[in-house]
């Protein structure tokens, strides 16, 4: 993968390399720094589109819409034929966050910490809700919504947008709370209570069909069952939802 001469030559770069590669299942993503003429350098992130290129101008436009109005995302920096190019931003996976908090919790539950993950996700959610619709013109989802694509700066920032499509917020909120949940070890009581506050805190903030939302955590938590062979506990979905939606 290189970058397109077009970029380099619009930002003067005499030369890069790649410190290393992002985890990516679809696209190849890389970590890149520039060098310019005065000896300064510069990090980039390098998204290069594998399979369909259609994808490209629709993150590319949300990504420019997004950061125009505030939304905590990277900035868009170049947009070619088979690549975007994009701010980096430095920090930690908000999964990792997670871990680690949990880690430290041990037995115990921090509920001070959960309580503000909780808010933090929250918080960028809804406000990613309502400036996509703007963007769009229609209810947009990010749909490919799990906590790698999270990132935990000074703030936390939204990453990833290829696969944002319309739809409703419950579907979201589903297959999040799927993937909180099940994130190894699966449904430990830290766990669970994270997947809680999250779906409490976006409630207090945007109406939520708590029905729906079971609907879709259920067929979510289906759908892990079977791609990872994994066992879910039966009521499982009632668990989750049993202590917080129904007070909305």
């Amino acid at each position: 993968m290189n970058l397109e001469q077009d970029f380099l030559d619009q930002r003067g770069i005499t030369g890069y390399t790649y410190e290393k590669q992002f985890v990516s299942k679809k696209n190849r993503v890389h970590l890149a720094r520039a060098l310019y003429e005065d000896g300064s350098t510069q990090n980039f992130v390098i998204k290069e589109y594998l399979y369909n290129h259609r994808s490209i101008q629709r993150e590319a436009d949300i990504l420019e819409g997004l950061y125009s109005k505030g939304i905590s995302v990277p900035r868009l920096y170049y947009r070619g034929e088979g690549t975007i190019v994009m701010e980096y931003i430095k920090g930690s996976a908000l999964l990792d966050i997670m871990t680690d908090a949990e880690y430290i919790a041990g037995e115990s539950i921090d509920y001070i910490n959960v309580k503000g993950m909780a808010f933090h996700v929250s918080r960028w959610l809804e406000r990613f809700y309502k400036a996509a619709e703007r963007i769009t013109g229609k209810k947009t989802i990010l749909w490919d919504i799990n906590l790698r694509n999270f990132i935990v700066g000074y703030k936390l920032y939204g990453i990833d947008f290829e696969d944002c499509r319309e739809g409703a917020v419950e579907e979201d909120m589903g297959r999040l709370t799927a993937y909180i949940v099940t994130y190894e070890p699966a449904f430990t009581p830290y766990k669970m209570q994270f997947a809680r506050e999250v779906l409490s805190a976006l409630g207090s903030r945007m109406p939520l069909d708590s029905d729906q939302v079971l609907s879709e955590i259920v067929k979510e938590l289906d759908a892990i069952g079977e791609r990872r062979g994994m066992e879910i506990p039966g009521d499982i979905a009632e668990r989750i939802m049993a202590e917080d939606l129904s007070e909305l």
